[in-house]
């Protein structure tokens, strides 16, 4: 496929577009969470949904005019969602509801119990993957804390050989591009 090798230069801090123009795959992604402690909830990932972004506005107001927004002075970031396929021993499941269970019943570990004790939080990286499934960029979730286990639909009179999912949705400290 041919690429097109121009630069265009924009009027913004002179910035270029990027040459890539291969799209994005739904495809192409992988999961990392923590090997050791939740090596199922890794494979077994289906979809995840990238989180939202809002940043507060602060109303100005104005004679005649109901007001003029003004850029606020925070970010708030929703929650970065998975579609978790469901294994037949339900492993996938379990550490989902043991790690919410631990969190709830142990509290956050603190820094110096970090190394013994399995903590509450864990880093997640969504690596993105090219056509020929090399990571080409990756997003780093930090410190997330499960804070939604979907439920299980379980149905005896489906007619086609569909699988079992559950969601699960985390709540983390910030992002950051790789």
């Amino acid at each position: 496929m041919p690429q097109n090798t121009t630069t265009l230069k924009t009027q913004i801090k002179d910035a270029s577009l990027t040459s890539n123009v291969n799209y994005l795959q739904p495809t192409g992604f992988r999961i990392s969470i923590d090997r050791k402690r939740y090596p199922n909830l890794e494979y077994f990932v289906q979809s995840v949904q990238h989180p939202n972004l809002s940043v507060s506005t602060v109303e100005l107001p104005v004679r005649r005019i109901t007001s003029v927004p003004l850029v606020g002075d925070s970010i708030k970031f929703g929650s970065v969602d998975f579609t978790i396929l469901l294994d037949e021993d339900m492993k996938s499941y379990e550490e989902m509801f043991d790690w919410m269970q631990r969190g709830v019943n142990e509290g956050q570990v603190s820094a110096e119990n970090r190394r013994t004790a399995i903590p509450t939080y864990s880093d997640i990286t969504l690596s993105i993957l090219s056509s020929h499934n090399n990571s080409v960029r990756q997003i780093t979730y930090r410190d997330c804390i499960p804070t939604d286990l979907g439920g299980v639909s379980f149905v005896s009179n489906s007619g086609d050989a569909t699988f079992l999912t559950f969601t699960a949705s985390f709540r983390f400290s910030q992002f950051e591009f790789k």
